[in-house]
């Protein structure tokens, strides 16, 4: 038996992640060029999942996630322990007064898992918040110093590398990021262990030096208690 990836496996996954993260129809050429691959192939890849409704097409012939990914959906947070688990942890002990989020890397990209505003009585779980560029998120520097310099400049600009570099070296000698934006923000974030994600504080901003410590504290202990589960 073959030990090598099956590239049409990836590639039909990649192209479903691709179209749900849109969050708009699209054509194919255009998502051909997102992923990088021949555009007949990602028409039959699309063509596929429509054969099976994880996949539907508009008046234009845009393609659009089908009614198939719903029941995907579900069976994928069922099957999730770090969303079925940390869920319900997050909406008892995290702070209510910041930014509270938590997310995962794909494609250098981070998706939020949870995402709650300060006086929101309702986060925004999953479906409710979208990505962002990892250079630019704490979560995502926080997640990206796992891996080695070499790879890391592989995939971004030099200018996205001397932002990114300084917080990575934090991450790795703290285990955690301290983000301290030039408009007087402060963001932080730490990994949450065999999960792959990370948990964040955002929204703090021009605060003491004894309260950022205050909320370090604060979001190590949130962390270790998610970490629990």
């Amino acid at each position: 038996m073959s030990s090598q990836p099956n590239q049409s496996l990836i590639d039909g996954i990649r192209c479903l992640q691709y179209l749900v993260s849109s969050g708009r129809a699209i054509g194919c050429r255009e998502l051909a060029r997102l992923m990088g691959i021949n555009t007949t192939r990602v028409n039959r890849l699309l063509m596929s999942m429509a054969s099976i409704g994880l996949t539907t097409q508009d008046e234009q012939r845009r393609y659009l996630p089908g009614p198939g990914i719903h029941a995907l959906a579900a069976q994928a947070i069922r099957g999730s322990a770090l969303f079925s688990q940390a869920l319900p942890l997050l909406e008892r002990h995290a702070p209510k007064d910041v930014v509270v989020a938590m997310g995962v890397l794909w494609e250098d990209q981070v998706i939020y898992i949870y995402h709650s505003e300060p006086g929101s009585q309702v986060s925004q779980a999953l479906a409710g918040f979208h990505m962002l560029p990892a250079w630019q998120s704490v979560i995502g520097m926080s997640l990206l110093a796992a891996e080695p310099d070499d790879a890391l400049q592989a995939r971004f600009s030099p200018e996205q590398w001397q932002h990114l570099q300084p917080h990575l070296e934090q991450q790795r000698a703290t285990g955690h990021v301290i983000w301290r934006h030039d408009d007087g923000e402060v963001s932080m974030a730490t990994t949450l262990g065999a999960h792959k994600a990370a948990l964040a504080l955002a929204g703090m901003w021009n605060i003491p030096e004894h309260t950022l410590n205050d909320r370090l504290s604060e979001l190590l202990a949130l962390s270790a208690r998610l970490g629990e589960t």
